[in-house]
């Protein structure tokens, strides 16, 4: 069966003639006699039937003629997607935890990009960037992996098909507001920060080990749930919370709050000598795009660009 063999079905049926629609189609007659004939002997029914009044579908052919239409509609779209372009979309997409060196490299990318493109970056839940590279919604997924837990996302990672690349080894920090009552320490230990309230990202139903920041071995006070980045930056600037990572605040980007109050700075934690592991993951089946090649470029120059204003 071929798109041609749904035409001819299409133009005999509009003029409910075999001699008819050969003529339009520029086409001997048995050969289109021919052909609609194979046509039907794959599909196993009777498309049409000739009498005196010309050739009628049969009940059969009234649904073949249904989506014959349709497919042809649909090739014909198809067609006009690309073949009536002078240049292609760029299409990219990749899925991180909240990593803000992982949107700057993003940005990046984005300005190098042609007039039209069709990109994504979803900051999502550990288990999301997994789901979303096996899935292929993203071409990379990027995490950043507590040392003493890699192990363990290692085996999630090789049961989804995926393969993990590292990029580096970062120190994680407590951040807070330049006005919370630890901001002059040069270092901060978990007793340190037992009194204040700890914000992180909510894994969802995931187990413990999918956390984006270093687990701590005995329960805090109190503890903030969220979902997003905004929300997490949001509290730490007007209270006395805290929170742990490699890269919370979009630092080069805050100017605002540069010099205020509500300036975030990041304190060297005592109690995780181990470092977080940064990298990407991707496909097992798949090579890189050359969009994929690229961002890895940036990522790594925003990994290595790293720093920490209020870092002692």
């Amino acid at each position: 069966m071929t798109l041609q063999n749904l035409r001819y079905i299409v133009e005999i049926s509009k003029y409910h003639s075999f001699s008819q629609a050969a003529k339009s189609l520029y086409m001997s007659q048995s050969t289109l006699s021919a052909s609609v004939k194979e046509l039907e002997e794959e599909l196993g029914i009777q498309i049409f039937v000739r009498n005196n009044r010309g050739v009628t579908l049969t009940p059969e052919g009234e649904d073949c003629l249904k989506y014959s239409k349709d497919i042809l509609e649909r090739s014909n779209l198809l067609a006009l997607r690309y073949q009536e372009q002078k240049s292609l979309k760029t299409y990219f997409s990749i899925s991180t935890q909240h990593l803000p060196y992982a949107v700057r490299a993003f940005q990046e990318l984005s300005d190098s990009f042609p007039e039209e493109y069709d990109i994504a970056i979803r900051e999502t839940t550990t288990s999301g960037v997994l789901y979303d590279v096996s899935a292929k919604k993203s071409e990379l997924g990027i995490l950043a992996i507590p040392l003493e837990h890699f192990s363990l996302i290692q085996k999630a990672i090789y049961s989804y098909n995926l393969v993990f690349t590292e990029l580096a080894k970062l120190k994680t920090y407590a951040f807070i507001r330049k006005q919370h009552p630890l901001a002059k320490k040069s270092i901060v230990s978990l007793n340190d920060l037992n009194s204040y309230p700890f914000v992180t990202y909510d894994q969802e139903d995931a187990p413990g080990y999918y956390t984006e920041e270093a687990l701590f071995f005995k329960p805090l006070k109190q503890s903030i749930h969220v979902c997003d980045r905004a929300t997490k930056m949001l509290i730490i600037r007007n209270t006395d919370a805290f929170s742990i990572g490699v890269d919370l605040p979009n630092f080069n980007y805050d100017l605002y709050f540069s010099n205020k109050d509500t300036e975030l700075i990041a304190i060297p934690l005592s109690d995780f000598p181990n470092p977080m592991i940064a990298g990407y993951i991707h496909n097992n089946d798949h090579s890189l795009s050359e969009n994929s090649l690229r961002y890895i470029d940036l990522l790594n120059k925003h990994i290595e660009q790293l720093s920490l204003p209020g870092v002692h």
